[in-house]
């Protein structure tokens, strides 16, 4: 496999080394040049991140190639960004082979008081013997003149990889001021040494002064515990909340302070400022690298600066003017395609998105309880179809509707529960840890996600043994209080924690709330894709049902932790007993026990039974996971019902979240009455009609695409070996 360029590295950072890495490769891709990346896992990140959505978009747009696991590149350029993403071995080797191989330095060597941040001599080890000569490029002077009072500094490029920002993309229109007052901001992480020490400093570069309004992007519980009670003039969102392009447009002066430890390294933040228009207002030791690109000032000279700027706009103008001109002539992407054009000379071939096949897919392996439904099998499934084609999927199940895997084309293994097979749970789990064992060996996946609620410890003992396994445990949230304690530390197995969101997100009291530092949440999972629901008149013509009449969906779960008969009969009688209804009972695929029908009333057996949705007015059903988003998404006028066996999540909670909120109606099983009542309501079409418009006002994004793309990510990044260099 042949390029022009390759880059490594952690493509999950979330700050400005990824987006500078990002608009770095799509200049060149743009410019010709053949492009790949290929991902690390460095030490910094200890939680679980997406790429960088900067990145993404590159990799999706066809922009730059993802090298898959042991697959050998050649190339004619080779750039590793970020020293810290090789502090130690990964556990698959990259096979790269190229022509010259750069390290770019993004971050600095030290603080201001001489305390490395980071061993370079460890890391010039490891990258000599993966990468063969490889040259240190620093992002800007300050971090050569770093190199020159470090000892055994490792061998230097000639030139600094300057950061660059693509001119033309980041300028806006400004004819003057935002208002009547001048308007100062500054996004950056919340990280503290990346701003001022203590409140006072604070409160002088970023003045508590009525005549000045003041936005920050970046805020958070660290800058918090520094600055204590905002200023009224103050504006402050988390980091990340809009794009800082967007952010930009919205001040005149991009005001820059930072801890007196902290060594910037460059600056991007500032000459993005500086492309958009807005001016920079900087520490006096940015002189050297921004020159007149910039106004300079201390912290306690801000204030008077900002008001003495804001009072001659002729003048702010012409400085705006002379930033702008700064940022094209010295920090424009076309210096950055010029400087590797000068290193390996013009491109050679049109930019591809995927050259060729690998030997070897990538492999994600699904781990799924059995479950009292199908919930498990069902969320793990919907991310199995939306993998990329080039990751491949396997299953392991507990679940006795293993064959729905099989109706997606996804390989399917079935290993019994315990007690289907009247074993004790001890001895299962021996055999357990044998039958997964086996299995890791045989498939050799490079990531294995469990979808249940309790891990195994058969489960996690033959994982112990793959190091170089990515370990993801997804599980849903409500959780009943008082539960889970002993649960909830076997996440300390995993590498990741995806929580699929609830709908009643915020009524959720369980302990998974508390369990935060590993979980990367994401919107509902569904398995079925938007195009794959049926019409109103396709899915009646499917179900057998005439166009005309009011139909009744009937589904109350399985019945097997649960005893919903009493209940599910005495709705089936008092809905066959009405004139004008067509009542359909869907019965699950793995319940053990069915029981008869009134007459008038169709059974079927379906999956998946969303597909059906479009053709049923309305719905009585139980309140998992699954049914009640599936039935919250297609607008359905919904009784919910809920399953209120002890070990159950708390579906009765959040059926009484859609209740209060007007998207759905709900009654104990205990309370044939209110039952009766919900019933009464549910065949009222003004009811109905206020139910779908409440559910319309629900987002519709499908949180199964981003876990699918999540670990599919994971399963092109190669892990850190335990060994240290």
């Amino acid at each position: 496999m042949h390029f022009d360029i390759i880059a490594v590295g952690d493509l999950r950072f979330p700050g400005g080394s990824s987006t500078a890495l990002a608009g770095e490769l799509a200049a060149l891709a743009n410019a010709g040049y053949r492009v790949a990346l290929m991902a690390m896992a460095g030490e910094v990140l200890r939680y679980p991140h997406p790429v960088h959505p900067e990145i993404r978009a590159l990799l999706d747009a066809g922009k730059a190639w993802l090298v898959p696991p042991d697959t050998a590149v050649e190339a004619r350029l080779c750039l590793l960004h970020h020293p810290q993403v090789f502090t130690r071995w990964p556990q698959t080797p990259p096979r790269i082979k190229a022509g010259r191989t750069l390290l770019v330095a993004h971050h600095p060597l030290m603080d201001a008081t001489g305390t490395p941040y980071y061993d370079w001599a460890q890391i010039d080890t490891v990258t000599t013997a993966l990468f063969g000569d490889v040259e240190w490029a620093p992002v800007g002077p300050k971090v050569r003149a770093q190199f020159a009072r470090a000892a055994n500094a490792p061998k230097l490029h000639a030139q600094d990889w300057l950061n660059v920002v693509d001119c033309d993309t980041w300028a806006l229109p400004r004819a003057g001021f935002m208002g009547a007052r001048p308007r100062i901001g500054r996004h950056s992480r919340p990280d503290p040494m990346k701003w001022p020490q203590d409140r006072e400093s604070f409160l002088a570069a970023y003045p508590d002064d009525p005549r000045i309004d003041v936005r920050l992007m970046g805020w958070g519980p660290e800058l918090e515990a520094i600055v204590g009670r905002l200023p009224r003039n103050w504006q402050v969102s988390p980091f990340n909340a809009q794009s800082p392009r967007a952010f930009l447009a919205q001040v005149d002066m991009f005001v820059y302070h930072h801890h007196p430890h902290w060594v910037e390294a460059y600056g991007r933040s500032i000459l993005e400022a500086m492309a958009s228009g807005a001016v920079p207002v900087l520490a006096p030791h940015f002189r050297p690298l921004f020159g007149d690109g910039a106004v300079y000032c201390t912290p306690d000279a801000v204030r008077d600066t900002v008001l003495d700027l804001h009072s001659s706009p002729p003048r702010f103008l012409a400085q705006a003017e002379r930033s702008t001109a700064w940022a094209r002539e010295f920090g424009d992407i076309k210096l950055l395609v010029a400087r590797v054009k000068n290193l390996i000379g013009p491109p050679k071939g049109r930019q591809v998105a995927a050259p060729q096949r690998p030997g070897r897919a990538p492999k994600v392996m699904f781990f799924t309880s059995n479950g009292v439904g199908m919930g498990h099998l069902t969320r793990s499934l919907a991310l199995a179809r939306r993998l990329p084609e080039r990751v491949e999927p396997v299953f392991l199940t507990l679940s006795k509707a293993f064959g729905l895997a099989a109706r997606d084309g996804i390989h399917a293994e079935y290993l019994p529960y315990h007690k289907s097979i009247g074993m004790p749970f001890e001895e299962w789990n021996i055999h357990l840890e044998r039958e997964v064992q086996a299995a890791l060996t045989f498939h050799r996946p490079d990531v294995f996600m469990f979808d249940g609620n309790v891990p195994y410890g058969g489960m996690l003992a033959a994982l112990s043994r793959h190091a170089n396994l990515w370990k993801v445990w997804m599980r849903r949230g409500f959780w009943a209080p008082g539960t889970g304690e002993e649960t909830i530390g076997r996440e300390a197995a995993f590498d990741a924690v995806i929580e699929p969101q609830d709908i009643a997100q915020s009524w959720d009291r369980g302990i998974t709330t508390r369990h935060r530092a590993k979980t990367f949440a994401v919107p509902p999972v569904r398995y079925l894709k938007d195009e794959e629901l049926l019409s109103r008149a396709e899915a009646r013509a499917a179900l057998g049902l005439p166009d005309d009449g009011l139909a009744v969906l009937v589904q109350l779960g399985a019945g097997n932790n649960f005893d919903m008969s009493r209940v599910r009969a005495h709705v089936l009688n008092r809905l066959a007993a009405t004139d004008g209804l067509h009542v359909v009972l869907a019965d699950w695929l793995i319940a053990e026990k069915t029981q008869d029908l009134p007459a008038g009333v169709t059974r079927l057996q379906e999956f998946p039974l969303p597909r059906l949705f479009a053709g049923f007015d309305c719905s009585i059903s139980a309140v998992g996971y699954n049914s009640y988003h599936d039935l919250l998404a297609a607008g359905l006028p919904s009784l919910f019902i809920p399953n209120e066996a002890g070990e159950q999540d708390e579906q009765a909670r959040r059926a009484q979240y859609a209740a209060i909120n007007g998207m759905a109606l709900h009654a104990s099983s205990f309370d044939i009455h209110a039952v009766d009542d919900g019933l009464s309501a549910l065949l009222d079409e003004t009811a109905r009609a206020d139910m779908r418009a409440a559910c319309a006002r629900l987002g519709n994004e499908n949180g199964a695409e981003i876990a699918a793309r999540y670990i599919a990510d994971l399963a092109y990044t190669r892990r850190q070996h335990e060994a240290v260099a």
